[in-house]
C-alpha cells in the first residue's frame, strides 16, 4: 500500500481554537490562547469544517466511497458527496484529506467513569459516545454539561445505579421484594437516567417486577444475569442488553453445546450482547504479569486516585485467585465461541469494555476489544459496526428514536474519525486516528496529546 498523505488544515478559523478550549474546560485546564466566558459559557462555532478528497467508510454497509468531500455544519454532517460535485463554503476550515479515511466515531457502551478526565482519554481514542453502567447524580450532571455543550467529551449515556439483592451499600439500590423494584425502578425513571441496570442477586419475583416496571416506563434494562434467575428467564423477559459474555457462562452453562442455543434464544429475545472479551483478556494478563500492565504508558494519564484503587482491588487481590484464574482461563474461548455464534445468528453486539476498572484504559481498551473481535471471527466490518452502526440503532430502539450516529450520512451528528489507511482491511487502522470531530469540533491528535500531556503533568505536582 502507498504511503498516505497526512490531511493539511487551511484556513484556521476560530473554530478550530474554540474546538481547543471546550475540551480544556472539561478537565479544569486552561490552554494559552483559550478564552473562557464564565458567564454564559462557551458558544458552539458557526463555520463549517470540510474534509477534502477523503475516503469515507459510511458503515452503512461493508463499502468505501472514495475521493469524497464532506461538509459539516452546526454539528451537523451537511454534504457529502464526490469531490469533484461538491463546493465547499468560503471561509470553511478546510482539511485535505486525501489518501484518508474518514469514519464514524466509535462507542463503549460499558464503561464506569471514575474521574472526568477520562473524557479527554475516550476522545483521543476516537471514542465518541459512552454508555456509563453504574450511574449517580454527578454522571447526570455530567451527561447535561456535554449535551449543553459546557463540557465536551463524548457523547454520554447513563443508567442507573446497580440495583442488586441484598442491604444497601455505596451506591448500590437494593430491591428485595417487587414492590422494592417497582418503585425502585420509577425513582430512576424521575432522575432521569437512560437505562436501569441490575446485577447479581436479585430474585426471580423481583426481576420480573423491575422488568415489568422498566417496560411499563420505557427504560431499557442492562446489566448482568442475576444468577437465580437464570439465562433463560433472563431472555423470556426480553431484556434490552446483557453485559457481558460470560453472563452466560457464570448464569447458563459452561457447556460448550449450549452456545448454538444461547445465540439463537438471544436473537430470538431481541436482546444485545456485550461480549467484553477485553475484560477477560486483561484479567488473565494482570494476574500473569500485572506490573506489566502498570507501565502501560496509557496509566499516565490516569488520576492518582484511579491508579490507587487499581492497586487496591485487582484480579491478583482475591481470596480465591487461583480458582479464579482457572475459571477465567475456561470461559475466554467460551465466549470467543458465543460472539462469533451469536455474530452468525444475527444478535446485535455492542462494544464494551468496562474501563476504568482495574487494567481496563478508558478509550485504548476499545481496541484491544476490536482486535478481540476480529480474533474471535468477526470480519473487520462486523467488528467496527459493533461501535457504531449497533450503538446507534440500540439508541434508537430503546433511548432515544431520533439519535443519529454511528454513520457517515448527511444529517447526521458529526461524530467523526480521520484514519490514515483504512479499517475494513486492518481493524488496527481505527487505533491511528489523526483526529477527531465530536458534534462538529475538530481536533487534531497533536491537539488532543498536548491536553493529554498537561492532564499528566498536572498529576505529578
Amino acid at each position: 500500500m502507498p504511503l498516505l498523505k497526512r490531511p493539511v488544515l487551511k484556513t484556521p478559523s476560530a473554530g478550530t481554537l474554540l474546538g481547543v478550549c471546550l475540551l480544556s474546560l472539561s478537565i479544569a485546564l486552561p490552554l494559552p490562547g483559550c478564552v473562557h466566558d464564565s458567564g454564559s459559557g462557551p458558544a458552539r462555532p458557526d463555520s463549517a469544517v470540510a474534509f477534502v478528497g477523503v475516503n469515507v467508510v459510511p458503515m452503512d454497509s461493508e463499502r468505501v466511497l472514495p475521493d469524497q468531500t464532506v461538509i459539516v455544519r452546526d454539528g451537523l454532517i451537511a454534504a457529502l458527496g464526490p469531490s469533484s460535485a461538491i463546493t465547499v463554503p468560503k471561509g470553511a476550515l478546510r482539511i485535505e484529506a486525501q489518501g484518508s479515511y474518514l469514519m464514524p466515531g466509535l462507542s463503549d457502551f460499558h464503561i464506569h467513569l471514575h474521574s472526568d478526565e477520562q473524557l479527554l482519554s475516550y476522545l483521543a481514542h476516537g471514542v465518541t459516545t459512552v454508555f456509563e453502567l453504574n450511574g449517580t447524580p454527578r454522571h447526570l450532571k455530567l451527561r447535561d454539561q456535554i449535551s449543553s455543550h459546557q463540557v465536551l467529551g463524548p457523547r454520554l449515556y447513563t443508567s442507573s445505579p446497580l440495583m442488586d439483592g441484598g442491604p444497601e451499600g455505596g451506591i448500590v439500590v437494593s430491591v428485595n421484594s417487587p414492590e422494592q423494584a417497582r418503585q425502585a425502578v420509577v425513582s430512576q425513571k424521575r432522575a432521569g437516567y437512560d437505562a436501569v441496570k441490575v446485577y447479581d442477586n436479585v430474585q426471580p419475583g423481583v426481576y420480573e417486577q423491575l422488568v415489568a416496571t422498566a417496560r411499563e416506563q420505557k427504560l431499557p434494562v442492562m446489566g448482568h444475569v442475576p444468577r437465580t434467575v437464570g439465562v433463560d428467564a433472563v431472555l423470556r423477559a426480553r431484556q434490552a442488553l446483557i453485559s457481558h459474555g460470560i453472563e452466560y457462562f457464570l448464569a447458563g452453562s459452561r457447556e460448550e453445546s449450549r452456545i448454538a442455543g444461547f445465540a439463537l434464544g438471544t436473537k430470538a429475545a431481541g436482546t444485545s450482547v456485550v461480549p467484553d472479551l477485553s475484560h477477560l483478556h486483561t484479567s488473565l494478563r494482570m494476574m500473569e504479569d500485572l506490573e506489566g500492565v502498570f507501565s502501560d504508558p496509557e496509566a499516565r494519564y490516569l488520576s492518582p486516585k484511579v491508579l490507587s484503587d487499581w492497586r487496591y482491588s485487582n484480579p491478583t487481590r482475591r481470596v480465591d485467585v487461583k480458582e479464579f484464574a482457572a475459571r477465567q482461563r475456561v470461559a475466554y474461548p467460551f465466549v470467543q465461541h458465543l460472539t462469533l455464534s451469536m455474530q452468525r445468528a444475527g444478535v446485535r453486539l455492542l462494544l464494551g469494555t468496562n474501563a476504568s476498572d482495574a487494567g481496563l484504559f478508558p478509550g485504548k481498551t476499545v481496541h484491544l476489544e476490536l482486535a478481540e473481535l476480529v480474533e474471535a471471527g468477526l470480519t473487520p466490518y462486523e467488528a467496527l459496526a459493533t461501535s457504531t452502526r449497533n450503538a446507534a440503532a440500540f439508541i434508537e430502539e430503546h433511548v432515544d428514536p431520533v439519535a443519529r450516529f454511528g454513520t457517515v450520512a448527511v444529517g447526521q451528528h458529526a461524530d467523526l474519525l480521520l484514519l490514515p489507511g483504512n479499517p475494513l482491511e486492518d481493524v488496527g487502522q481505527a487505533g491511528q486516528s489523526l483526529g477527531v470531530m465530536v458534534r462538529g469540533q475538530w481536533l487534531t491528535r497533536e491537539q488532543l496529546q498536548k491536553m493529554r500531556d498537561k492532564v499528566a503533568r498536572s498529576f505529578t505536582r
